[in-house]
């Protein structure tokens, strides 16, 4: 049985699942924002932009995108990654 491939496309038409299931288009500038909020500089930013740029891929999940950032600002920025997590944390409260 042959692996199914994912299918590749540009970012700018790759759609992705939030996490209450609704889909939006991909947005990298989200990405770029949400981690210099978080204390990442500019180029750490944008690195991390360009990976999930890279392996984004339609049907990929919110929780996906951002399993990925925390792994990045773990290894990278532990400042950034704190940062990151208690954001999370506090947005998880006001749901």
């Amino acid at each position: 049985m042959a692996e199914q491939q994912m299918e590749s496309r540009p970012w700018q038409e790759t759609m992705v699942r939030k996490t209450n299931n609704q889909e939006e288009q991909f947005n990298p500038d989200k990405i770029r924002r949400s981690v210099q909020n978080a204390g990442a500089d500019q180029q750490l930013a944008d690195e991390i932009t360009r990976q999930i740029q890279e392996s984004t891929h339609s049907g990929m999940t919110t929780t996906e995108i951002d399993n990925s950032i925390q792994e990045t600002l773990k290894q990278k920025d532990m400042n950034a990654y704190n940062n990151w997590m208690q954001w999370k944390e506090q947005h998880q409260k006001m749901r």
